[in-house]
């Protein structure tokens, strides 16, 4: 048995790709006979201090508010908590470098615990993720800020291990300066098993239950309404799609809301507007999203800034094909013209295109669909994802063991 404790920024009720990971792989860890603990804030005052999720023991720490102040703030009372769980636990691993890797990396090694650290985004170890989207980006103070980052980072690259989820970061990691031996590719896996297609028949059958346009041509979104994911990008393209397909239909499916970038209420004024009247729906957050995955005929994540794309993953499980941003992570999940298409971050022409494209040729839908499933059984499966963690955790903390002793 390993006993591991991710350290995090966020977990649940929180609903994003990072946080499920971290439940998904924690509640696979566990059933194999490990131990996992969370140590993440307590976001808002409602939130238990301490409970157990699917056999994941959760600890969080103050201060309650809004994330973007509040993800600083909890760096002590983490440091704290880090030194009361750390006799129960064989490894840290700590999900987000930004904030919390170089004062958890210490501390652990204070407490004698190795440590494994895995970016939440990509720009962690370069410096971009500071300074894109901002003022700062491009100029003197920007070079300042990587400067600093790049400093930062030799004291990083002491962890015993790095988690890259996509080709850019590892590759973004290395550059940093983190020896080959040390970086391990694992990205998401997906339970394959629960996010599975459905034939027409039953796909029907499921629209009819969920309350979704029976006849339409339904496009998804899953995740979160927020700056940065393309969102008012999306809404632009699609209302080029439907005036050319009057059987288009786009679901949001997810939530702005208590989250600092939210541009939900944007969003929904834009969605009633001229072209897109009707045409849209916010179906709000949902815990389960693979009903409306397996519902639906296509599914698009228009991110200008993404790690990998959890809920691509789990559109292509179902046998979407999928329309995506070429950056990130996206471009690991969607093989252009195979299993999906891409097109530029920010650009509504060639996102209404590809989307446009899919919309007119069920076949072409078709064939992208089962080739997009055989590419998530071929490589984000998630038994084989949590087997690689498994090993990588049960090395990581023999070496740790081997170092005390």
């Amino acid at each position: 048995m390993t006993a591991v404790l991710f350290v995090t920024e966020s977990f649940h009720p929180v609903l994003g790709g990072g946080e499920q990971h971290i439940r998904r792989l924690g509640r696979a860890l566990v059933e194999r006979g490990d131990a996992v603990t969370v140590l993440t804030r307590r976001g808002e005052p409602g939130w238990p201090e301490a409970e157990t999720l699917d056999g994941v023991r959760v600890r969080r720490v103050a201060p309650a508010g809004p994330a973007r102040r509040g993800k600083y703030l909890m760096v002590a009372p983490a440091m704290l908590a880090l030194a009361r769980e750390s006799r129960y636990c064989d490894l840290v691993v700590v999900r987000g470098t930004r904030i919390l890797g170089l004062p958890t990396l210490l501390a652990a090694r204070l407490l004698g615990r190795p440590v494994v650290m895995q970016a939440e985004v990509n720009g962690e170890l370069s410096g971009e993720v500071y300074t894109w989207g901002t003022p700062l980006a491009g100029g003197w103070l920007e070079r300042v800020v990587r400067l600093g980052v790049a400093v930062r980072n030799v004291w990083l690259c002491d962890a015993d291990a790095f988690v890259a989820m996509s080709r850019e970061i590892e590759a973004e990691v290395l550059e940093a300066g983190v020896p080959r031996h040390k970086v391990a590719l694992i990205p998401h896996g997906v339970d394959t098993r629960r996010f599975t297609p459905l034939d027409p028949g039953e796909r029907a059958a499921l629209r009819s239950r969920l309350g979704l346009p029976p006849g339409a041509l339904l496009i998804a979104y899953t995740g979160r309404l927020l700056r940065g994911k393309g969102l008012e990008t999306l809404l632009d393209a699609f209302a080029g799609v439907a005036s050319r397909h009057p059987a288009a239909h786009l679901l949001l499916v997810g939530s702005g809301e208590g989250q600092s970038l939210s541009n939900e209420p944007l969003l929904r004024e834009r969605s009633a507007g001229p072209g897109l009247a009707g045409r849209v729906s916010f179906l709000g957050r949902k815990d389960d999203v693979a009903p409306y995955l397996r519902a639906c005929d296509v599914a698009v994540l228009p991110s200008e800034f993404e790690a990998l794309g959890l809920a691509l993953i789990e559109a292509a499980a179902c046998g979407l094909p999928c329309v995506g941003s070429r950056t990130g992570g996206i471009v690991d999940v969607i093989d252009d013209g195979v299993t999906g298409l891409l097109a530029e971050p920010g650009d509504p022409v060639g996102l209404a295109e590809a989307l446009a494209a899919l919309a007119a040729d069920p076949e072409r839908r078709a064939a992208m669909g089962v080739a997009a499933r055989a590419r998530v059984l071929e490589r984000f499966d998630l038994e084989d994802s949590v087997g690689r963690y498994r090993c990588l955790f049960r090395e990581v903390a023999a070496r740790g063991r081997e170092a005390i002793a």
